[in-house]
């Protein structure tokens, strides 16, 4: 599916090229045919290449995998030329896409934005950064969620929620690092060709991928924080168990053993035949448990 915008500039979008597509670029425009090539499918890495009098690149966005309950990575291609912006997009029924073309049909949308290709793109890539920074808004939900489970003595619980949100920080910001990249390189290698007046377009854009940046950062800081904060209630946990545990055993050792003793099948048992012998045994076998408990009391220990 291909649409053009015309105004002082051109603008191609296409979703899900087929031959058709770069049929037409190949016709009309002269870009280099590994370009063309390379529009067919999609690309692992990102990259960004200067020819003769445009710009091709290659980028990554973090979009949210409802599915699969992380951030994955969709991909958008870049033509930047003087006259011309071709945009190559892969996924047909992109949310973020649909969102951008309703900007599209606004009113004055070709006076403001198909006057300038860099000032299109600087639109594009805008509304692409912040359609991202709403796509993270449900990690600081899941934050808050996990921090009140975790004080609300559930720390069980909490592990595979840690774990998730902690993938999902990790593939955006894997994602996202790519993507910065290639908006630096954009920075340094656009005013060669638009002039001067583009730089505080290009510029502006890497000052809005580092808001991003700094709240997923602030994100990753946060899910280490809170899990470290979880595994040291957990080890506490563990360790005021361990304690009483070993405490009840040393209590009870007295008594375990003396019971045990009576239950051995030998001629001789003392004090068995004598009156009230079950409650001697029984004085035996308790009397140095409590004996030891009021001890360990009376120093702290318990």
């Amino acid at each position: 599916m291909r649409q053009i915008y015309k105004g002082k500039i051109t603008w191609i979008d296409i979703t899900a090229p087929d031959e058709e597509d770069i049929n037409y670029l190949q016709k009309n425009y002269r870009f280099h045919p590994l370009i063309l090539q390379e529009l067919k499918t999609l690309t692992q890495r990102n990259k960004a290449e200067v020819y003769d009098n445009y710009l091709f690149l290659v980028t990554h966005f973090p979009a949210w995998d409802i599915t699969k309950q992380t951030s994955q990575p969709w991909e958008l291609d870049i033509i930047l030329s003087p006259k011309v912006l071709v945009t190559v997009s892969y996924n047909e029924i992109s949310e973020a896409h649909l969102e951008l073309k309703e900007k599209v049909y606004q009113k004055n949308f070709d006076k403001e934005y198909l006057t300038d290709t860099f000032q299109l793109l600087y639109f594009i890539i805008e509304y692409y950064l912040d359609f991202a920074m709403r796509q993270i808004a449900h990690i600081q939900e899941k934050l808050d969620a996990i921090e009140e489970q975790i004080f609300s003595h559930r720390q069980q619980e909490v592990i595979p929620a840690l774990s998730y949100v902690k993938r999902d920080i990790l593939n955006f910001r894997r994602i996202f690092q790519y993507l910065k990249e290639d908006l630096l390189s954009l920075a340094r290698r656009g005013p060669r060709l638009f002039g001067e007046n583009s730089r505080i377009y290009f510029e502006d854009l890497i000052g809005d991928s580092l808001r991003v940046d700094n709240v997923i950062e602030n994100f990753k800081d946060t899910i280490e924080s809170l899990e470290n904060t979880n595994n040291s209630l957990m080890e506490h946990k563990i360790n005021v168990l361990t304690r009483i545990y070993t405490i009840i055993s040393f209590v009870t050792w007295p008594t375990l053993l003396v019971i045990s003793s009576y239950q051995m099948n030998t001629s001789y048992l003392p004090f068995i035949g004598y009156h009230y012998d079950f409650f001697i045994v029984l004085l035996m076998a308790f009397l140095p448990s409590i004996l030891i408990y009021f001890y360990l009391k009376k120093r702290h220990l318990l």
